[in-house]
């Protein structure tokens, strides 16, 4: 005998693949992967925005970037914003693996820390947990 049936809905995950980068679109959260031995500078930053703009235009989104070990950032830290992009983030989240990463990961943070809150962490999850923390902060306000 059947009682009640429950329908648990939960978004579709959205998936944009550019040359430089593998982004993923879960709810409010825009997550980054580079793709291993690729460059990345100014170029492909903005193919990225380019690429994901059409799913994230109205909303505000959390972003996570997470450059494999072996990505090769040419990008100095402040010389890419799209404006679009940067006006629509409630946090940033960096993954960082190496200590190239981490030195660059620094400087990007006081670059941009002014705008939004920006963190620096070892783990996905430790990135997530603290898109939690801030998304409830911002509900009780």
């Amino acid at each position: 005998m059947l009682i009640g049936t429950k329908t648990i809905t939960r978004q579709v995950l959205e998936k944009v693949i550019t040359p430089s980068s593998l982004i993923l679109i879960d709810g409010d959260v825009v997550k980054t992967y580079t793709h291993p031995d690729v460059e990345f500078g100014y170029d492909e930053a903005k193919d990225n925005v380019e690429a994901m703009w059409s799913h994230i235009e109205n909303r505000s989104v959390f972003h996570m970037v997470a450059p494999d070990s072996t990505t090769h950032i040419t990008m100095e830290t402040d010389a890419y914003g799209d404006n679009r992009f940067e006006a629509i983030k409630k946090g940033e989240a960096l993954v960082i693996k190496t200590l190239g990463h981490r030195i660059l990961a620094k400087a990007f943070m006081q670059a941009r820390s002014h705008k939004y809150p920006v963190r620096i962490f070892d783990c996905e999850a430790d990135a997530i947990a603290w898109f939690d923390s801030l998304r409830k902060a911002e509900e009780k306000t």
